[in-house]
């Protein structure tokens, strides 16, 4: 077996700046190269016959046989896009069960979205733009900066007396909002490690204005359709 060491890999590191390091059979990492490695979000592709209970807890796959940190900044997006998504889950039976049949609805179509936005990422796919009422994007845009055009309310801020629903709507918002920050981090394209994705980014920032229209609409006591 070959022993890859940090000082190996540094001393390459000098003279060839490598985004992909591609593991021979029989070679294996120490525990300091694999950090070297994480710490410049450097690709491992190990060999196709690896058994699968060889790869290290460390890492995950981020497409196909490529492994990399847990902490890559593509995998902490798809860990908050989860996180999200399950507290969808809870807002729109919250909506439902509490009487806000319209709201809930909304919030799902948001939710199916998501789906669509972890799957084009995976799958390195393109990302149409969410089907909401036929909005366009500048028109999410227009609406979330004057509801009181719009939708007849003023701006609306956190304010526990409003009840549990309304908290936790502006609790999805937030989320939505760090999402979009991790989307930033992942996919901005101005690192060479990065693949551009202005379509996922464009998508949760229009998402967190949908969300903060509902909002709007919630405190006013109607649905979006209904204006």
């Amino acid at each position: 077996m070959k022993i890859i060491t940090e000082a190996a890999l540094r001393d390459r590191y000098k003279h060839d700046r490598f985004e992909t390091l591609a593991l021979n059979e029989g070679e294996k990492l120490t525990p300091a190269a694999r950090q070297f490695l994480t710490d410049r979000r450097i690709k491992v592709c190990f060999p196709s016959n690896m058994p699968v209970m060889e790869k290290p807890e460390h890492l995950t796959h981020l497409r196909g046989k490529t492994l990399v940190s847990k902490t890559h900044p593509v995998i902490k997006f798809r860990g908050q896009l989860d996180l999200l998504e399950a507290h969808f889950i809870t807002c729109i039976n919250l909506a439902a069960s509490s009487g806000h049949q319209a709201m809930a609805e909304e919030l799902r179509v948001i939710f199916l979205y998501l789906q669509k936005i972890m799957r084009a990422e995976v799958r390195d796919e393109p990302l149409p733009f969410i089907d909401f009422k036929g909005w366009t994007a500048d028109e999410v845009r227009a609406r979330s900066h004057y509801p009181e055009k719009h939708f007849g309310v003023k701006h609306t801020f956190p304010d526990p007396d409003h009840g549990l629903l309304y908290g936790e709507a502006h609790k999805l918002r937030a989320m939505v909002r760090q999402l979009e920050i991790a989307a930033v981090e992942a996919f901005d394209g101005e690192s060479a490690h990065q693949r551009a994705r202005p379509d996922i980014i464009l998508a949760l920032n229009r998402l967190s204005s949908l969300v903060y229209i509902i909002i709007c609409v919630l405190i006013g006591g109607g649905a979006t359709d209904g204006y």
